[in-house]
């Protein structure tokens, strides 16, 4: 890797691997087998001790399926971020695609600018992609690229066409050097049949202190995008279970998700358990567990149960003595969707003002409670492949503790999924 001082830019030409073969092939692009994954941020900044996470934003993603012609897109409004500086608006895509050549997945992450650090660093539109693509011959070849338009360190203009891996000394005056950036941060790599292809526009790492209100460890990360192939398999299955998570208005994570187990592409067992989780001013609850399931056979079949006890939101205007979110997804062989099941339940659920809610409640049941916000009750959203199950989402329509108006709150959280 070379180290360049901030008044040097960056060379203009981008590194790409070499082509991997592996021992099968196929004769036509459709018939070639592989699975995909891919994932595309906006931004993500954290610190060590994560006193300080924003994001990932506008994240899109793309696992356990070998489809071709399928799409994931977000977007995220532009942020501020204290101590750190403002990341404009994000849009993000991963896609599988069948080309005449073979099959292929490309992500792309877009930033419409940044200042961060007080305008240590400042950039206009800010871009990164990965692709990677199998062949009929079974080889594997990949892509990266990083764009970004008026690009300044302490003022210095630098290219909009970094080369790879260029890394700058972040040093600021009457401090010295405090750490260091990587443009064009690129990796390409074949690791257990798992073909890698990821990209970094932009990032940012605090090594000494210096910088106010950041600390050692601090991390930014800006325009990131990764495309990969993975093995083929009879069925790719998804899943995720978790007791809480609370998002502010502004995209930051408040808390969690605690007691969080998800379930991989192939399969396998999974827990988690936590022996109570406080929101301060918001919400306690006691002993929770996330416990997962997935088998490729004798068919695909993913399950994840989440259960928790002792709800307690804001002094008792939300009570429950258990909460189990818990649902399934299933895919026989020859089908062309998955069987879903959705087994959850609340045990002597109390809304403070409301009559008694029995321990099946309606999916999708919306009540507006006072003081609090706008309450959705065993919320639920399927597809044809997968179902999601969130028992207790709150939009908060006041201050609450730290979270401001529009925050978002999840309680017993469990999805699944398989795909082909």
């Amino acid at each position: 890797m070379k180290r360049l001082r901030v008044s040097l830019v960056g060379a203009l030409t981008l590194a790409l691997a070499g082509s991997v073969t592996p021992a099968f092939a196929a004769t036509t692009p459709a018939q070639i087998t592989t699975g995909f994954s891919g994932t595309a941020y906006g931004s993500y900044i954290f610190n060590t001790d994560k006193t300080l996470t924003s994001g990932p934003t506008a994240s899109s993603s793309m696992s356990c399926t070998g489809a071709t012609g399928r799409t994931s897109s977000n977007t995220a409004a532009a942020l501020a971020v204290p101590a750190v500086g403002n990341v404009g608006a994000a849009t993000t895509s991963v896609k599988t695609l069948l080309t005449t050549t073979g099959k292929r997945i490309e992500s792309r992450s877009t930033i419409n600018g940044t200042n961060l650090l007080g305008g240590l660093v400042t950039a206009g539109a800010i871009t990164s992609e990965s692709a990677a693509e199998k062949n009929t011959a079974g080889a594997y070849s990949g892509m990266n690229k990083t764009t970004i338009a008026d690009l300044k360190v302490l003022g210095v203009a630098v290219g909009a066409n970094p080369g790879a891996n260029t890394v700058l000394d972040l040093s600021v005056p009457l401090v010295g050097s405090v750490g260091k950036i990587t443009l064009n941060g690129q990796e390409k790599r074949l690791v257990n049949g798992v073909y890698q292809v990821s990209t970094t526009a932009l990032r940012v790492e605090v090594l000494k202190a210096g910088l106010p209100g950041l600390k050692i460890g601090t991390d930014i990360r800006l325009g990131v995008s990764s495309a990969n192939l993975t093995p083929a398999q009879a069925g790719f299955l998804s899943g995720t279970g978790f007791t809480t998570k609370a998002v502010l208005a502004s995209g930051l994570l408040n808390s969690g998700p605690t007691a969080v187990v998800y379930v991989g592409c192939s399969g396998g067992a999974g827990s988690a358990n936590v022996a109570g989780v406080n929101i301060p001013g918001l919400l306690t609850v006691g002993a929770s567990s996330t416990k997962t399931s997935g088998v490729l056979t004798p068919q695909p079949k993913s399950v994840v149960t989440n259960s928790l006890s002792g709800l307690n939101v804001l002094n008792g205007l939300i009570r429950a003595d258990a909460i189990k979110a818990e649902t399934s997804a299933t895919r026989a062989a020859g089908a062309a969707t998955a069987t879903l099941t959705d087994t959850s339940t609340f045990t002597n659920l109390k809304i403070a003002g409301l009559p008694a809610i029995s321990a099946s409640v309606a999916p999708n049941t919306v009540v507006q409670v006072p003081g609090l916000g706008q309450v959705t009750l065993h919320k639920v959203t399927k597809s044809s492949n997968a179902i999601i199950v969130t028992m207790i989402e709150v939009v908060i329509s006041q201050p609450l503790g730290a979270l401001p108006t529009g925050s978002t709150i999840q309680i017993g959280y469990s999805s699944t999924g398989v795909w082909l």
